[in-house]
């Protein structure tokens, strides 16, 4: 689990163009690491679903500051960049075949975590009450 995130942090600061050549090796890193993060909240001790908590939260930090740079050396927005990213056109097909890949495998992971952390819901009963609207009969006392 360690090696794991040492090397997708590691991947952060690489050359541009190593990190192309990278790309298919922190698919599978990430992929392992979130296998290993399933497996730690399934079974894992409290230290152990700490600290990869921990990770996690510095991973989600990792990349926001990622974003931020290639947003500020590309003068793009992020959601520039995010359309950037979904276009098949910018990737060779080798690349392109890569990440759809990972990211099918990333989002199933994703579902499946997703389902194992407690969600902060409101209770059925609260989420069926519907807002009363209109004028409220008076009740006459007889005298």
């Amino acid at each position: 689990m360690h090696e794991e995130f040492r090397k997708i942090m590691s991947f952060f600061s690489l050359d541009p163009d190593k990190k192309v050549e990278e790309l298919d090796n922190v698919f599978k890193n990430s992929i392992q690491f979130f296998d290993k993060f399933k497996h730690i909240l399934e079974s894992g001790t409290p230290e152990e679903k700490a600290e990869i908590m921990n990770e996690i939260m510095q991973l989600q930090e990792k990349l926001q500051q990622e974003t931020q740079r290639m947003c500020a050396e590309t003068g793009l927005s992020e959601e520039q960049l995010r359309e950037y990213a979904q276009n098949k056109d910018n990737f060779s097909n080798d690349e392109w075949d890569s990440i759809q890949d990972a990211k099918k495998q990333l989002e199933k992971q994703a579902d499946e975590l997703s389902d194992m952390l407690p969600h902060t819901k409101k209770p059925s009963s609260e989420q069926s009450k519907k807002p009363k609207t209109g004028s409220k009969k008076k009740k006459w006392v007889k005298s």
